[in-house]
Parts: C-alpha cells; sequence; structure tokens
C-alpha cells in the first residue's frame, strides 16, 4: 500500500507539472507572461523586446513583463528558459548566440530545445567608435597596419554574433586587433563611450543618438547594401571584406509549449508589428519597423542559421570548449 501511495504522488506530481502545458491551454493566457532576455538592460536585445512586448500584451490580454538574466553571452537566459514548463508564461528573446553557444561550448540546451515563434527585428553589425578617435575607415585601417594589435573593440561576449562578425573581419582584412568580450552590448558600448576600447560593434539603433549628436562615428557596416538612415556609411563590400552579418532578434517558447498557445502569442505579435503604436515606437529608437519575421518565415531563418554559423566557425578557426 505504501508503494502505490508513492507511485500515486509521483503520478500526480507528473500531472501538475503537465496540466498547465496541456489540459488549460484553451484559456491561455489567464495570468501575466514572463519574457527573458539574456543580457544586460539598455542594449538591443533588451530595447527591442521590450518596445515589442509592450504593444503586443495589449493583443495577448496579459501583461508582459520583461526580465533580464545576464551572463555568459546569452547561456544564463537561455538555459533557464529551455527547462522552464513549456507552457507559454516563460519565453525568451534569442538571437545568433541561442545558435552559437551550443557549438562552441557546453550547454544543457540547443537551439532545438525552443520553439520559434516570431522575429521582431533584424540589424547589421556595425563598426563604432568615438568622434574623436577615428573619423573614418581608411583612418582606422592606416592606424590599424601602422599598429598591429594597438586597437581594442570592444563585443558582447566571448563567441557573441558579434564576437564572431569581428573575427569574420579580422581575417579577411588582415588587420590584427585585440577584442575585449563584455556581458552583452551595453557593457561594450560603455566601454567605448568610456575611452576603455577604441571600438565596439552595434546595431545601428543602439548609438543612433550618439551619433546625431556627433559623439559616435559609424565607420563601416556589414549590411549587404547601404543604410537608408545612414546613407554616407560604407559598406564591408565596398572596402574589399566579403563579410555580410547581423543580428536577429526573436522569441521562442520552450520545446513542447502546446501548439495552440504558440499560435496565440504569435497573433498577439503579428497585430502588434502592423500597429502604429509599434511602428512609432521602433522608429524613435532607430529600429527597422518592417524587418519582422512571422513563425514559418523565423522557423526557416533559424534552420538556416545552424548551417550558416557552423559555416563562420570553421571558417575563422574558433576553438570549442566543448
Amino acid at each position: 500500500m505504501k508503494m502505490n501511495r508513492r507511485i500515486l504522488a509521483l503520478l500526480v506530481a507528473t500531472a501538475a507539472f503537465l496540466l498547465p502545458a496541456c489540459g488549460f491551454a484553451a484559456d491561455y493566457p489567464n495570468k501575466p507572461v514572463k519574457i527573458i532576455v539574456p543580457f544586460a538592460a539598455g542594449g538591443a536585445a533588451d530595447m527591442t523586446t521590450r518596445l515589442a512586448a509592450k504593444v503586443a500584451e495589449k493583443y495577448l490580454g496579459q501583461p508582459m513583463a520583461v526580465e533580464n538574466r545576464p551572463g555568459g553571452g546569452g547561456v544564463t537566459g537561455y538555459a533557464e528558459v529551455a527547462k522552464s514548463r513549456p507552457d507559454g508564461y516563460t519565453l525568451s528573446e534569442v538571437g545568433p548566440s541561442v545558435v552559437i553557444a551550443p557549438l562552441t561550448k557546453k550547454t544543457n540546451f540547443t537551439i532545438d530545445s525552443f520553439t520559434p515563434i516570431v522575429n521582431m527585428v533584424y540589424e547589421p553589425e556595425t563598426i563604432a567608435c568615438l568622434s574623436e578617435r577615428f573619423k573614418t575607415w581608411e583612418e582606422l585601417v592606416a592606424f590599424s597596419q601602422a599598429n598591429p594589435g594597438g586597437v581594442k573593440i570592444s563585443v558582447s561576449g566571448a563567441m557573441a554574433s558579434d564576437h564572431l562578425a569581428v573575427l569574420r573581419v579580422l581575417k579577411k582584412s588582415g588587420l590584427k586587433w585585440i577584442c575585449v568580450p563584455t556581458n552583452g552590448s551595453s557593457q561594450a558600448i560603455t566601454a567605448m563611450l568610456g575611452g576603455h576600447v577604441d571600438l565596439t560593434i552595434v546595431s545601428p539603433s543602439e548609438l543612433s543618438e550618439q551619433v546625431r549628436s556627433g559623439q559616435v562615428a559609424y565607420l563601416l557596416t556589414l549590411a549587404p547594401k547601404r543604410l537608408e538612415e545612414y546613407p554616407e556609411l560604407p559598406i564591408a563590400a565596398e572596402k574589399g571584406i566579403d563579410v555580410v552579418d547581423g543580428p536577429w532578434r526573436g522569441l521562442v517558447a520552450p520545446k513542447g509549449t502546446p501548439e495552440e498557445v504558440v499560435a496565440a502569442i504569435e497573433a498577439a505579435f503579428l497585430k502588434a508589428f502592423a500597429d502604429p503604436e509599434f511602428v512609432e515606437a521602433y522608429g524613435k529608437a532607430g529600429l527597422p519597423a518592417s524587418m519582422w519575421m512571422n513563425r514559418a518565415d523565423f522557423t526557416a531563418l533559424v534552420d538556416q542559421q545552424k548551417v550558416d554559423i557552423a559555416e563562420v566557425i570553421a571558417e575563422t578557426g574558433v576553438k570549442t570548449n566543448k
């Protein structure tokens, strides 16, 4: 009888874990939804998510609380969400680092631990510095060639997507810089603004105000074509550097989240993307409001990124810690 009671208790506990993910999916959402941003507050991932969630929550019908979990180039936050109950109440912002991390270090998740929902934005990587440091890409190149290893560039984390982008630029250009990993793009930016490093690599929206004020200069962007917002900014291809790169920032749920729940979240965000409030908010932040993707397109992007990022890691000769 004691053994039977133990088995019954185990079954009840298992049911308690599973029921919110399946039995109550029809009632979703009946409480606030948490979105984990695996980077520090103030960076592009944080800003993108907060602006989109603020508009989407009015279509979802429940508040969407954004919480930051920086650490390990995104690993800390991704790991938390991967092991969360798949009921739609804990989601994660993701970027290329969710694909990169499992390929370069030991993690308890892979991109397949998640279900893609929507992509919120895409921006090209852009090299920036204080305007008083360098005025043009040519000036930076001349200094770099005269002083090998004399230029420091901050990145959001070791083997983060922006770190890999810098390594690709260095490999293609033959320049020698010192990469300085930080704990998120906001810290990387602070290091550059404070003069602790010479350069940083950002999404154009992250320093748009500083560029407009003249404090910061954008030297080169890894976009496939010149940006409408910065028509004078050269692209890498124009300088003989065959690199196109940039982060996407999407939303995922833990694998196993019911289809109807995923569909409800997707529908809320797709309505938000068409909302004038969203378009205005992204515009003011310097973010492109038209670079979003629905679930099908985002899933296809993620699948392609698995192939592309593995090729980049091989191309740059990155040593993994797996």
